[in-house]
């Protein structure tokens, strides 16, 4: 009662504290994060195994089932599953709710460096990933048409747009899908290389010796000191075919690669098609930092895509 007395003796505070409540409430409504994703850490630790050329069962064998059982004995594991494909070895470990993932982690890696040396020698690197809703994309970029092909726009957008994307504050990075890897492939004959008395090992070593970017020392001049670099890098295709592989004979007769095959500026193995509207193209997978605004990052990348369109140079 005391409270309604009071309310009607003091009426116009009441009616400012009040309207102070909804402008604040007004202000702080437009302040507000919005994110689409809950902060969740999953306790799960991936490790995958590349085997290139390896069968399934190969992989289970001699990658799979020896990670399995090493990581099986970490502490805090609820269970452990995996996955063996061709090339590809997935070994997914789920920890129990509440355990410290980070000592977890460690404690895997350290477990896989103990059998590293009984696994395959052609296997890469295994690599050891916490599950991480971060890794997850918030938005895609595609690249496609305007009179490019598949490799120029790869170019594009590995060069121009994914540095740009990767400026935005809270994009932790954009990675490119899609498209053709320039490559310059060296194509030797098999008949010419025996007539001559050479391998492949001895063109590669020739092509390596040949371009390459080295220091060269220093020269001063006056109270400046200069540093000196010895650049003998292709920016041409066609001058690697005068590449000297060895000298045979008493007058020392160069062969040259065009003499055992031929220089084409071509791309990688295509490994991945992406069509945009029935043409092929590119597309950018942008993933936010953790704790970042999912919204926001993605209104970034929005305004960023009508100024991140300059063609490429014509490649040489």
């Amino acid at each position: 009662m005391w409270m309604t007395l009071l309310a009607l003796r003091n009426s116009i505070a009441v009616l400012m504290a009040a309207l102070a409540v909804a402008i604040l409430g007004f202000v702080a409504l437009g302040r507000l994060p919005i994110d689409l994703f809950p902060n969740i850490n999953l306790p799960i630790i991936n490790i995958g195994t590349v085997y290139t050329g390896a069968g399934v069962l190969d992989i289970e064998k001699t990658v799979t089932y020896p990670i399995e059982k090493a990581v099986s004995a970490v502490s805090d594991v609820k269970f452990v599953e995996s996955k063996s494909r061709q090339g590809l070895s997935t070994v997914r470990l789920w920890m129990n709710w509440g355990a410290d993932v980070n000592n977890g982690q460690t404690e895997v890696i350290q477990r896989i460096q103990q059998i590293l040396s009984s696994l395959p020698s052609g296997i890469k690197q295994p690599f050891v990933l916490r599950f991480d809703l971060s890794n997850i994309p918030v938005c895609l970029v595609t690249a496609s048409g305007g009179g490019l092909d598949e490799k120029q726009l790869y170019d594009l957008a590995y060069n121009t747009i994914e540095p740009q994307l990767e400026r935005l504050g809270g994009v932790a990075s954009a990675s490119v899908d899609g498209g053709k890897v320039r490559q310059i492939t060296v194509n030797l004959n098999r008949d010419q290389l025996f007539a001559k008395g050479l391998s492949v090992l001895d063109v590669v070593r020739a092509v390596n010796d040949s371009n390459f970017l080295l220091p060269a020392g220093d020269i001063k001049v006056g109270r400046l000191d200069y540093n000196i670099y010895t650049n003998n890098q292709f920016r041409l295709v066609r001058p690697m075919e005068d590449i000297v592989v060895r000298k045979t004979g008493a007058g020392g007769v160069p062969i040259h690669v065009k003499d055992l095959g031929y220089v084409v500026d071509s791309h990688e193995t295509q490994t991945a098609i992406v069509r945009i509207d029935g043409t092929r193209g590119v597309f950018m997978r942008v993933n936010k930092q953790p704790g970042a605004n999912t919204v926001a990052v993605v209104d970034q990348v929005r305004a960023l895509i009508p100024q991140a369109r300059p063609s490429p140079s014509s490649s040489s």
